[in-house]
């Protein structure tokens, strides 16, 4: 059984970690490609140092030659390839080109947000439906949409190297917050926190808060620029910092005494998985993916989804209940560890080894 492991490309983002990881962590041999020419060195290092057959096509985004469709053919022969699997729309569309050339050729994708399929035309949908044997929704939400558009499903949660994850310490003399995720607040809400945190500020909360993740390249104005702007308009300029891209998040995690999420949107959060399985405490908003992981007062808090008050007032509730924040935490370490990285390798090799069969 021979896999191709095939993406778009490979930057500090939730799927490209969960690309890296699988490969990392997989017991299993695999062949791995990277289509367009967005490589972040440090993961080209990490992905490098596994050993794997890997292929980097350096294709510029916007360029459809023919050629790349031949380069990735020959990957195929050359290494017997069986299974496809592709982890977004650009990848699972050259995917869907090869099995045009190769019909016997089974093709897996992995559907990483809620708000894909829900924005894919029809044309997009017919080859799904037509092409691809199986995709994977990483939350039930996402697996709903699939079902309800017609198409072969399985829930799959993704996982995190938990092994790897150093523990939080959570210091009660001090209340330091963490957000990890790409700056891109139209999606991760990061300004939702800034107006959480003001409200926060303005009744007596002592407090830091780090933001750590970059900014995505295709944005045609800056999030940061806008963030740091409101910072400073909120008068938070002293408690807030913009950390960006960072190798090891897991220092920061340990470092931090509570972890927010507020996206609009989400597939299944990474981060707030490692964030759980580092034992912080954690609040998000109420939302699909964030929601398959959080039991409201039991391993975490959630608030209502854009609202910066109901955020403020979990905020508070954790800043004056330590207790109850360490007793979730504890919770919340416990739930993660059925989130290991492992148990989705071995799920995935299992539905492989299942398409193979029919």
């Amino acid at each position: 059984m021979n896999v191709l492991y095939f993406i778009s490309s490979l930057s500090q983002g939730g799927a490209e970690i969960l690309f890296l990881n699988f490969v990392k962590t997989s017991r299993e041999d695999c062949t791995v490609a990277i289509m367009n020419d967005g490589v972040d060195e440090y993961l080209r290092q990490e992905l490098l140092k596994t050993g794997r057959m890997a292929y980097f096509l350096n294709k510029n985004k916007k360029n459809k030659h023919p050629k790349y469709l031949f380069r990735l053919l020959k990957i195929i022969r050359e290494n017997n390839i069986d299974i496809i699997h592709s982890h977004n729309q650009g990848s699972m569309m050259w995917s869907i080109l090869c099995k045009i050339f190769k019909p016997k050729l089974k093709l897996v994708y992995t559907v990483h947000s809620s708000v894909f399929v829900k924005n894919w035309n029809n044309l997009t949908l017919f080859f799904n439906r037509t092409f691809i044997d199986m995709n994977i929704a990483i939350s039930e939400n996402i697996l709903n949409d699939c079902l309800k558009n017609n198409l072969k499903a399985i829930k799959i949660y993704n996982g995190v190297d938990i092994k790897n994850l150093k523990l939080a310490q959570c210091d009660t003399k001090s209340f330091n917050i963490i957000n990890v995720g790409r700056i891109t607040y139209q999606v991760k809400g990061q300004d939702i926190l800034l107006k959480a945190l003001k409200e926060c500020k303005d009744k007596g909360m002592i407090f830091t808060c780090n933001f750590v993740g970059g900014e995505y390249s295709g944005n045609k104005f800056s999030n940061i620029e806008y963030l740091k702007k409101l910072a400073d308009e909120l008068d938070l300029s002293e408690e807030i910092s913009f950390l960006g891209e960072k190798e090891d998040i897991s220092e920061f995690l340990a470092q931090s005494d509570l972890f927010v999420l507020p996206s609009r949107f989400e597939g299944l959060p990474l981060s707030l998985v490692e964030a759980m399985a580092s034992k912080l405490p954690v609040i998000a908003s109420n939302i699909s993916g964030s929601a398959d992981l959080i039991e409201h007062e039991k391993n975490g808090l959630l608030f209502e989804s854009e609202n910066h008050t109901d955020l403020a007032e979990k905020i508070l509730f954790f800043y004056k209940n330590r207790e109850t924040m360490k007793r979730l935490a504890q919770n919340g370490y416990e739930h993660a560890q059925g989130f290991d990285i492992s148990v989705m390798c071995e799920k995935y090799w299992n539905l492989y080894k299942y398409l193979l069969s029919i």
